[in-house]
């Protein structure tokens, strides 16, 4: 059965280090492109990440965001103690020179470099790693499983639209005899008009050799039969497991080429109907098929 390429997953773990989430959201892409949003300390496994995604998904842009919450703050401050005193001892014999009030604390405090930012980042180890990977785990699942619900919904239009397709190319090979037949009646009773009053005949050999060139000009027995198995290759791929997206994109598209050949054959308004309902319903199953894994 196939799959939709738009899903979101959400997943998380418990590490001594912190809780890990990790979210994952996916959509249309011709192709498979993964995108990974880590913490510091976190990029050793970019790549690993990135190919459990890869195991995981065949088409699709994959957005891939990892956190890890350490219940404390990442950043904390010190004092810069010795360059203060240093700061202050010269501050307040320059102030004793020049008779000036010495500074006070809070002033030493606002200069540049008296107070110290110290980060508080954790760099990635096989364990932590392990638990953002059982995390990942558990998003790419939710978004497998979003997808393949997405996938029994086209799948069910996808199989209708096809199904209306072979049985108008059926309608068309089935029309297609009774055509010439109606087309050589017709040429027959002009003709006959035409001559009525010169008492002259056109014989049987004449009138079978113009209608069989029109009948090879409109006939549209290759292009039905193709048709029909097609449509029968189509939903066997759909029923298939695995990716589809590309095959159904490629099989759809040889169905539309001999849609526009019946369509330039048709000599009947009643043809012609039947290949424009084939066409639209083409278009409509390869805009679906592009939603497909």
């Amino acid at each position: 059965m196939p799959r939709g390429m738009t899903g979101f997953g959400r997943g998380t773990g418990s590490h001594p280090e912190g809780t890990v989430t990790v979210e994952v959201k996916s959509v249309n892409n011709r192709f498979l492109k993964v995108s990974l949003r880590l913490p510091d300390g976190f990029q050793e496994y970019e790549s690993e990440f990135e190919g459990q995604a890869r195991a995981a998904l065949a088409r699709g842009s994959v957005y891939v965001n990892v956190s890890l919450d350490r219940g404390r703050p990442e950043h904390s401050f010190a004092l810069n103690e010795e360059a203060i005193r240093l700061w202050w001892t010269r501050l307040r014999a320059l102030a004793r020179e020049a008779g000036t009030k010495e500074p006070e604390l809070g002033e030493l405090l606002a200069m540049q470099g008296a107070v110290l930012e110290q980060s508080d980042r954790t760099q990635a180890d096989e364990s932590l790693a392990g638990t953002v990977k059982e995390a990942l785990a558990q998003a790419l699942k939710g978004v497998v499983e979003m997808r393949a619900r997405e996938g029994e919904a086209l799948a069910r239009d996808l199989e209708a639209r096809v199904r209306n397709v072979a049985k108008l190319a059926k309608r068309v090979e089935k029309r297609a005899p009774q055509v010439v037949q109606e087309y050589r009646e017709k040429l027959k009773a002009r003709i006959d008009k035409l001559l009525g009053d010169t008492g002259t005949e056109i014989d049987d050999v004449t009138l079978a050799r113009e209608v069989a060139l029109m009948a090879d000009r409109c006939d549209v027995t290759e292009e039905t039969t193709r048709m029909e198995h097609h449509c029968t290759q189509f939903l066997k791929v759909m029923g298939a497991d695995g990716e589809s997206g590309r095959r159904l994109d490629f099989v759809a598209q040889e169905m539309l080429r001999e849609a526009n050949t019946v369509a330039s054959k048709a000599s009947d308004a009643e043809l012609a109907q039947a290949a424009v309902e084939m066409k639209s319903e083409i278009e409509k199953v390869k805009e679906q098929v592009q939603n497909l894994e």
